[in-house]
């Protein structure tokens, strides 16, 4: 497998960071919201437990509270703001701060694994008719390439050109949810719109011991489909004998191909 270019390793860490800022906002914006949500509880409890001269006595005090706090925030927003304008290197160390937590947060393995997704049963008909959910998994992971989310459309033409059948965006919908991932609106890729797509962080990592994709149809890298198994002989490894499943290896040359092999 070739290395990635300095282009696609910009772009992989690109696309992370903005991953990560996303998650990064995400999380700070639920805790706060979870801790202004246990603040009003408690406050409203509190409040709700008196009646009568007592309740007028703390509604008061609540009052004067949020009246203190609130010139307190002030004060402390303004000493902020004049503590950057006098030191606007202070802006470097935050950025590259936010840049490394981003980094960190985007990763799998520090987020834990995806959500699973509602069962979806594995397609009859299609090219991913007959495969596990691992294999479609394991199919669908390498289609990703380098790229943290891709569109279902581009997700479509990849796999037609990986297993030399043709995939509809319909067959790819149909791949991720019997994949356990889910298909999400809003997807971006770089010089294209945004649009419906897939993001890598949803799938579910394949089992380890899972063996890349047996897909019928498969050619060998570099030849024409027309000559495809479908009128091919079964000469040498690049086909399978009658009722026996093949293995599907990745090209080393290409791993965006699979060549067949007889399974022994």
């Amino acid at each position: 497998m070739s290395a990635p270019t300095s282009t696609q390793w910009l772009r992989a860490a690109a696309a992370r960071i903005t991953l990560g800022s996303g998650v990064l906002a995400r999380e700070r914006t639920r805790r706060l919201v979870g801790w202004v949500r246990s603040v009003w509880r408690r406050t409203m409890g509190w409040l709700g437990e008196a009646s009568g001269i007592a309740w007028a006595v703390r509604l008061a005090v609540l009052l004067a509270a949020a009246w203190v706090l609130r010139k307190i925030g002030v004060a402390l927003a303004a000493a902020v703001l004049r503590r950057l304008e006098s030191s606007p290197w202070l802006m470097w160390p935050a950025v590259a701060l936010w840049l490394i937590a981003a980094w960190r947060a985007a990763d799998p393995k520090r987020r834990g694994p995806a959500p699973a997704a509602a069962a979806e049963p594995v397609p009859e008909e299609g090219p991913a008719a007959g495969l596990t959910p691992d294999e479609i998994r394991a199919l669908l992971i390498a289609a990703f390439k380098l790229d943290p989310q891709v569109h279902v459309t581009v997700l479509a033409e990849r796999l037609t050109e990986a297993t030399g059948r043709p995939w509809s965006a319909a067959d790819v919908r149909a791949a991720v949810g019997a994949a356990g991932g889910r298909v999400d609106t809003g997807v971006r890729m770089p010089g294209r719109s945004p649009s419906t797509g897939v993001r890598r962080a949803s799938l579910p990592d394949p089992s380890p011991a899972t063996p890349p994709p047996p897909v019928e149809g498969v050619v060998v890298a570099g030849q024409d489909p027309s000559t495809g198994a479908a009128t091919a002989t079964p000469t040498g490894p690049a086909t399978a004998s009658p009722g026996r499943r093949p293995d599907i290896v990745q090209d080393p040359d290409n791993p965006h191909h699979w060549l067949v092999k007889e399974r022994a």
